[in-house]
């Protein structure tokens, strides 16, 4: 079962009220009048003037020292920092009284990974290895018409002693890549880290303009939220660009200090029995005292930066995000303050919302859980139904090649799996079992109805398996047939299939006319196989002969992928039929184990998941399939295929009476809803 990790309440959020007013109120209320009574005793017109004019201001700043940044803004306008680059071994920058380096993390969509724990866990393992602070950058980079992210972590020390600054950096990043919790690779090109910093900003009443962007911020002040990375899914589903920036500053010496804060909160306590404000202080002393236990802490700041073409937009963006991210559970606020500080990735943090923070709930609001960019452009298999971005599958890229697809009748499994073939490199071979006769292809071999293929029998070992399907096909004893191959490949040398059945007719011919009728009836018409994509059908009834030709198919498909370059793809549908056999499905097992040495992927087709526990064989099979696509089925799926979920694939809507379908994907222990559209490249 998954467990989020909750973050923590924001222990600095948080105001002691005096008279149904917040302490700092009270003091700027308290402060004034004070002022004024002792001018009063100078001069009454000047007690009036100044109490006019500081209870204006107040009333401006609403009474909150923070919105001093309101009229900061009116005169001041950002420019971009400057970078000075330096090559020592890693590549380096210094701006201001910082040196850093980048790495960029390689995202992989986390939310519905059912080993997420365990990777925050891993994450957080990494983080408190660090002892630098950093600052941790995501980006929007649009592709193929979609929004992707970026993300990079800033490792930084103050750079008073270059030299100095560098070890501790170094330091780092060997605790960062080594670490183990999440994949990151060192940055070394100038552009790349020069794009994390702003360009000009020019700031407006509301909003401001950076590299040719309309853009505004909001921070995190307080979160109600378990750290699953729902989040960055839901960034990715609003369509639109949001930068995400996350300073860390470890907190020294913080245990006298969580003492003090956890009896200043007991105390406000023991005043406020009921009501919102003592849920607050219980949230809070629970937060403190969880975080006490922990070995290190660190002050966070968080915030959100969205960009549009044009400031209409980006007030509907806004007011969509604010009203989406609070619904999650993140209690955010404008940022009105819009310099060059405040977006300078090394310093903004001094005028962001402190949040303070254990490695675990840091590490579970970590930005890596965004859709990673595509590597490669292919055809476009579905839409993630959460982050509505295209689904791409590269079937040669993981440590297995092999597909697992399932779905009961109607619900579009062979119709995806169609697609999935003109996914595939227009060079790649395809060989395509297919006993209902659903597919088309460059050659079709109808099997039992008099054709059968034809080939060179001089893989390694193929001699063995002829004989045991000849003997099996005609009933005639494998000894036999023995020595009817030993003579006929001294006979041709280079042996044919056909060459070898005609010798086994003329052998029957001597011994039984009938026998010999029958064989010639089975295997009527030799088909050398050609063309990119060769399909075999099935035309008989027989159960026995169905499972004769499948053992030949396969052996000859095999066979001829081996001696191929390149990707190549053995399809078998309705692969149910053939697994219950165990002698079918130990050679469909061999394949699945050993195909990826010869750059083959097999795609097996059935109608319901426990199609593969018919043996251990079959079950062997699924375990060496890397990618699954579940379609609709009525039972449901229990921990036997996707570890930590039960999925119940009985409503996935769509198939062949729609122009969509619905299905589960899962690639080892990371499952998605797609949703899979008909001509995808036009929508």
């Amino acid at each position: 079962m998954v467990i989020s990790i909750k973050v923590p309440s924001n222990v600095y959020n948080f105001k002691s009220y005096i008279y149904g007013l917040s302490l700092e109120k009270f003091i700027i209320i308290i402060a004034g009048v004070s002022i004024i009574a002792t001018i009063f005793t100078l001069s009454l017109l000047a007690a009036l003037i100044t109490g006019a004019a500081y209870f204006t201001i107040m009333g401006i700043l609403r009474f909150d020292p923070e919105n001093v940044y309101l009229i900061r803004k009116l005169y001041f306008h950002g420019s971009a920092y400057r970078i000075k680059f330096i090559r020592n071994i890693e590549l380096y920058g210094i701006s201001g009284k910082f040196a850093f380096t980048a790495l960029e993390i390689e995202n992989t969509e986390l939310y519905t990974d059912s080993a997420k724990n365990v990777k925050i866990l891993g994450i957080a393992r990494v983080l408190e290895k660090l002892t630098c602070s950093y600052t941790i950058v995501s980006k929007p980079e649009e592709h193929e018409n979609s929004i992707y992210y970026r993300t990079f972590v800033l490792l930084k020390a103050n750079a008073g002693n270059f030299n100095s600054a560098v070890d501790t950096i170094r330091e780092n990043i060997t605790a960062f890549i080594s670490g183990g919790g999440v994949h990151a690779r060192l940055v070394d090109n100038e552009d790349t880290v020069s794009s994390i910093f702003p360009g000009n900003v020019k700031t407006f009443s509301n909003y401001f303009k950076k590299d040719g962007f309309y853009g505004s911020c909001y921070d995190i002040v307080d979160m109600e939220y378990s750290g699953d990375y729902l989040y960055q899914s839901i960034i990715e589903k609003l369509g639109f660009m949001v930068e995400l920036d996350i300073d860390v500053k470890p907190l020294m010496k913080n245990g006298l200090f969580l003492k003090r804060l956890i009896a200043s909160r007991k105390a406000e306590l023991s005043y406020t029995k009921t009501g919102h404000y003592a849920s607050l202080l219980k949230k809070q002393i629970n937060s403190l005292e969880t975080m006490s236990r922990q070995d290190k802490l660190y002050n966070v700041s968080i915030r959100f930066s969205l960009f549009s073409d044009h400031p209409a937009e980006l007030r509907r963006n806004s007011e969509q995000f604010f009203r989406v991210m609070e619904s999650t559970g993140f209690k955010i606020k404008p940022f009105n303050f819009f310099g060059r500080e405040s977006f300078d990735p090394l310093a903004y943090s001094s005028h962001g919302k402190k949040y303070m923070m254990d490695a675990e709930s840091l590490s579970s609001i970590f930005p890596c859980g965004f859709t990673a960019i595509p590597e490669s452009r292919m055809e476009p298999l579905g839409i993630n139904v959460i982050t509505g971005k295209t689904v791409y599958l590269n079937l040669f890229r993981n440590s297995s090649y092999n597909i697992a697809i399932t779905g009961e009748t109607g619900s579009g499994k062979s119709y995806f799996t169609e697609m999935l073939l003109d996914a595939v490199d227009d060079s790649s071979i395809i060989y395509i079992i297919d006993p209902l006769n659903e597919y088309s292809g460059d050659q079709i071999v109808h099997l039992g109805s008099g054709e059968y293929p034809d080939f060179i029998m001089d893989a390694p070992g193929i001699n063995n398996t002829v004989q045991e399907i000849i003997e099996a096909i005609t009933g005639i004893p494998e000894e036999k047939i023995r020595i009817i191959v030993e003579n006929a490949c001294k006979k041709y040398g280079s042996l044919m299939f056909s060459s070898l059945i005609a010798d086994v007719i003329n052998y029957e011919k001597r011994h039984s006319i009938n026998l010999a009728s029958q064989i010639e009836k089975i295997f009527q018409i030799p088909v050398r196989l050609s063309g990119n994509r060769v399909v075999f059908r099935f035309g008989y009834a027989s159960s026995h002969l169905r499972d004769m030709f499948f053992r030949l198919s396969i052996t000859l498909a095999v066979s001829m992928a081996e001696k191929s370059k390149g990707n190549k793809l053995i399809i078998i549908d309705e692969s149910h039929l053939f697994l219950k056999d165990k002698k079918n499905a130990g050679m469909v097992d061999m394949l699945a184990r050993n195909g990826r040495h010869s750059r083959i992927s097999l795609i097996t087709v059935t109608q319901n998941v426990d199609d593969y526990y018919l043996n251990n064989y079959s079950e062997s099979i699924l375990r060496n399939s890397m990618n699954y696509f579940i379609f609709r089925q009525r039972e449901k799926i229990k921990n036997k295929l996707f570890l930590g979920y039960n999925i119940d694939p009985s409503a996935l809507a769509g198939g062949s009476n729609f122009d969509y379908s619905e299905c589960f994907y899962s690639t080892g222990t990371l499952i998605r809803k797609l949703k899979i559209i008909r001509n995808l490249e036009d929508r």
